[in-house]
């Protein structure tokens, strides 16, 4: 009789067991769903190569200018032009690289979106910083704003010739 309770016991606790691993399998994946969902980049490293350029052509009108840097790359003074989105971190698969680990791999974005350019930050470490405010959502970029990412302080531009003057 002893010999048959503790054969049940142990079938009970091997039941009990494996009901606690698919449990714990099935929150995994939700979890993993739910995640997965949430990225704004599902695949970088797959998406083509392109060389940076000005969304409305090649006149310059909608550019980055790097107004301070405390990285080796890039350097004050140095000029980006956009894609329909730009992604800017450590990755060397970003459009915009900087070198410096404040910023992380995909660190940000900007994007095209209803006329207006979106900077976004992509859940970064240290965050994103947009005229020296957190970025926690996706906002809408002005001329002159400001983007803060680790040593680096890059200015929008919306019209290339209004960079040199001073309002």
């Amino acid at each position: 009789m002893l010999t048959i309770l503790i054969t049940a016991l142990r079938y009970a606790f091997l039941l009990l067991l494996l009901i606690s691993i698919f449990r714990l399998i099935k929150w995994m994946i939700a979890d993993l769903k739910e995640v997965s969902s949430q990225q704004v980049i599902e695949n970088p490293p797959g998406r083509p190569r392109e060389e940076p350029r000005s969304s409305f052509g090649t006149t310059g009108e909608v550019e980055l200018v790097v107004v301070e840097s405390s990285v080796s790359q890039p350097k004050s003074g140095d000029t980006f032009g956009f894609q329909r989105e730009t992604l800017i971190g450590r990755d060397e698969r970003s459009d915009i690289i900087i070198a410096g680990t404040f910023a992380s791999a995909w660190h940000a974005r900007i994007y095209f979106k209803e006329g207006q350019y979106w900077l976004e930050d992509l859940k970064s470490t240290n965050g994103t910083f947009l005229n020296e405010i957190q970025v926690n959502q996706p906002i809408v970029l002005a001329n002159r704003d400001k983007i803060r990412i680790g040593g680096v302080i890059f200015q929008f531009v919306r019209w290339g010739y209004e960079m040199g003057a001073d309002h």
